[in-house]
């Protein structure tokens, strides 16, 4: 057998050994699209506020609002044929680790008094439990902030507010989630780690997680598109250390079958 026939079944067999589950929630979205309904976002609502909008414009995804308080979540839908089913919150969520990923701006500018306007990247369980990174402007600056249910918020000021990194990182073996951020988008500074299943009320992580992008503001003025935005969405999955240890196996098998075909070749060459 040649190796390009090993490395081929070796190809086949691994492809088995990752979790089908795991391909019903990854995904990615430039925000390349003419309209959110154009997109992988199932579902939407607000948390605060009567008005505020996330929509598709030049190439991303910006938050507005009318004057007033206003929010707007998104929630990411992993298979577009089923819209509206929510499959992004499926077990295998939880029993796959992933990384979310998102590029944000909040160039609103300087706040009054106790305004803030948060923009940002959560992932939410059963009924109103939650875990979020968002880059926040507000009267004090602009800092980085991780909340959730069940969690002492943590902040870190930054004087850098144009296209940073917000990341969420799931560790389905210690059931452990990672907020971090970036500048540029290689080294990431951890700000937050929480623990769902401890922080979250009995059972509200188990059945999966929903992957949400959101805009909240308690802001006076509107908001127009241009200043608050989105891009590069994106949850990818991590295969478990068994099934790295499964792809060694399985490439070490591949390599010794093939160095023995060809020691029997050059023996009756």
């Amino acid at each position: 057998m040649k190796l390009h026939h090993v490395l081929t079944v070796l190809a086949g067999v691994s492809a088995l050994v990752l979790p089908l589950s795991a391909q019903v929630f990854v995904g990615s979205d430039d925000f390349g699209s003419s309209t959110v309904s154009d997109a992988k976002w199932a579902y939407a609502f607000r948390f605060s506020g009567t008005n505020g909008l996330l929509d598709y414009s030049a190439g991303r995804l910006d938050f507005s609002k009318a004057a007033g308080a206003g929010s707007y979540v998104l929630g990411w839908d992993g298979e577009p044929s089923t819209p509206g089913a929510n499959p992004s919150k499926t077990s295998a969520s939880f029993t796959t680790s992933w990384v979310a990923d998102v590029t944000v701006t909040n160039s609103i500018g300087t706040l009054t008094g106790g305004e803030f306007l948060s923009f940002g990247l959560e992932v939410a369980g059963t009924g109103a439990q939650y875990s979020s990174i968002m880059l926040v402007a507000s009267s004090g600056g602009y800092n980085f902030r991780a909340e959730g249910s069940g969690f002492t918020p943590v902040s870190a000021a930054t004087a850098d507010f144009t296209d940073v990194h917000l990341r969420l990182a799931w560790d389905a073996g210690t059931q452990v989630l990672n907020s971090s951020y970036s500048f540029d988008g290689g080294s990431y500074t951890p700000l937050a780690t929480y623990n769902p299943v401890a922080q979250w009320t009995a059972g509200a992580a188990t059945g999966g997680f929903y992957f949400e992008i959101f805009g909240n503001s308690n802001m006076a003025a509107a908001i127009s598109t241009g200043s608050v935005y989105a891009d590069n969405f994106s949850v990818s999955a991590i295969p478990e250390p068994s099934t790295y240890a499964a792809f060694a196996g399985l490439g070490a098998l591949g390599l010794a079958f093939w160095r023995r075909r060809q020691a029997r070749a050059l023996a009756t060459a």
